[in-house]
């Protein structure tokens, strides 16, 4: 029962996949929104409407997937069948989202976006179930999870980067940059998988009692650590993903820098492999809770520096989305680092390790808000009277309210979170505590198995 120790050389490959993870979120809610609203017709309120409706799939296909990989073991392990899976699924997705027609519907962009998302969370909940149940040490934790969060940081570059390439070599309309994203992600993503399968193993668990329905839901609504989790985490990717949706129409019409947006996506990914080892660090100096207390400070104030941004200034621009960017790997990692922790709190009361049921759940939260921050970010369009295929000819007056409410909605959800992170029950003695039971239970059932 003890950890898996990799070397760096295999924790760097097994990590791989979260390069992949972090290009395709990005990719999805930067550069789609826009392609389907303005280059194909849609409309900002249809769009919103679309990528809101297509979560539903996403959010009865996350938890289904946790719950089959939790219950079923395969001679290759429970994780690693359904990571190399995915990867076909997503490439299919992917192509078709990327690459629409020039005549495109409503159903195509559901569809497919549904499609994506079944082969989405196979491949999410896979590795990073995966990734948690490598070591139950709490800080350990954080620096696994801190190592796929360095990759998923470098799939956000790669993604700014592509489009950027595109700009220098040539003079690419949007639709011709989205396709070749499109197309890169699609090589890059099943790279990521063959690489992850053949660098670490998978731990070993004792047999698990079977739960019963009632008994495993009551287990998930008494336990406070993952509500306050989940709700925290939803308003963390609800503040993320407006910012991310609404990116290209903010930089490109309000600032003026149509031209040079991948350009300053970039500097927002930097921002974040900046932070990370800070909070890292502040992660194991104080708790996971408290880091992530600190980052919705710092979250809530350097967003205001958008408020007095004027446009036409490219280096200024980018200098401004570092700082914003900076918290964005905490929203990211300390919330996955704080769910292994709530697993364990789940495995003492049932008995189970249940990680791919409760990272599930942590997506659940996650695409809600996604899907939600798309809505209302593209329905608050309409009512701000911003027209996407006017571009910089929208009233001066919309391009301002675009710029307040970019800057607002994020500041207000961090201040809920920080509030819901008071007095957070489960901390660094609490958990080694947990995890001391946990592994005398599981040591006892795995020699009782060898004896028989």
């Amino acid at each position: 029962m003890s950890d898996i120790r990799l070397s760096k050389l295999q924790m760097f490959g097994f990590a791989q996949p979260a390069l992949g993870l972090n290009m395709l979120l990005t990719a999805v809610f930067v550069f789609l929104p826009a392609l389907y609203a303005e280059h194909r017709g849609l409309g900002a309120a249809t769009v919103g409407a679309v990528f809101f409706a297509a979560k539903f799939i996403d959010m009865i296909a996350a938890p289904m997937w946790g719950l089959f990989m939790d219950s079923y073991e395969t001679r290759w392990g429970r994780r690693r069948p359904w990571l190399a899976l995915s990867a076909p699924i997503l490439v299919i997705a992917m192509y078709l989202a990327f690459n629409p027609p020039e005549s495109v519907s409503k159903t195509y962009l559901f569809l497919t976006l549904g499609l994506m998302y079944i082969g989405w969370d196979a491949f999410t909940i896979s590795h990073t179930s995966w990734a948690l149940e490598l070591s139950r040490d709490y800080d350990r934790r954080s620096r696994i999870t801190g190592v796929l969060q360095i990759l998923g940081i470098a799939g956000g570059l790669l993604v700014g980067l592509v489009p950027t390439i595109l700009e220098y070599f040539g003079s690419p309309d949007y639709e011709a940059k989205v396709s070749g994203l499109g197309w890169f992600m699609m090589i890059v993503l099943p790279l990521t998988v063959i690489i992850c399968l053949f660098s670490a193993p998978e731990r070993k668990t004792a047999n698990r009692p079977h739960l019963g329905f009632k008994k495993g839901v009551a287990l998930l609504l008494g336990n406070p650590a993952l509500a306050r989790l989940l709700c925290a985490n939803a308003l963390l990717g609800f503040s993320t993903f407006i910012v991310q949706g609404l990116f290209f129409f903010f930089v490109a019409y309000t600032l003026n820098l149509e031209d040079k947006a991948g350009f300053i996506l970039l500097f927002l990914v930097i921002g974040g492999a900046v932070g990370l080892p800070a909070w890292v660090k502040a992660s194991e100096k104080w708790s996971k809770h408290g880091a992530l207390q600190i980052a919705m400070v710092t979250g809530a104030i350097t967003p205001l520096l958008l408020i007095i941004l004027p446009p036409n200034q490219v280096a200024l621009t980018a200098g401004m989305f570092v700082l914003v960017g900076l918290n964005s790997s905490a929203n990211e990692f300390l919330p996955r680092a704080m769910m292994a922790d709530v697993c364990d709190k789940d495995n003492v009361e049932s008995g189970s390790e249940r990680t791919g049921l409760y990272y599930s759940l942590l997506q659940l939260s996650s695409k809600f808000a996604s899907g939600f921050a798309i809505f209302i970010g593209f329905s608050f369009l309409t009512v701000f009277g911003f027209d996407p295929e006017m571009g910089a000819d929208n009233p001066i007056e919309a391009l301002q309210r675009l710029r307040y409410f970019i800057v607002g909605v994020p500041i207000l959800a961090y201040a809920i979170v920080f509030a819901l992170l008071l007095r957070y029950p489960i901390s660094r003695e609490s958990q080694r505590e947990m995890r001391t039971v946990i592994d005398e239970r599981e040591s006892k059932a795995l020699a009782s198995a060898d004896v028989k």
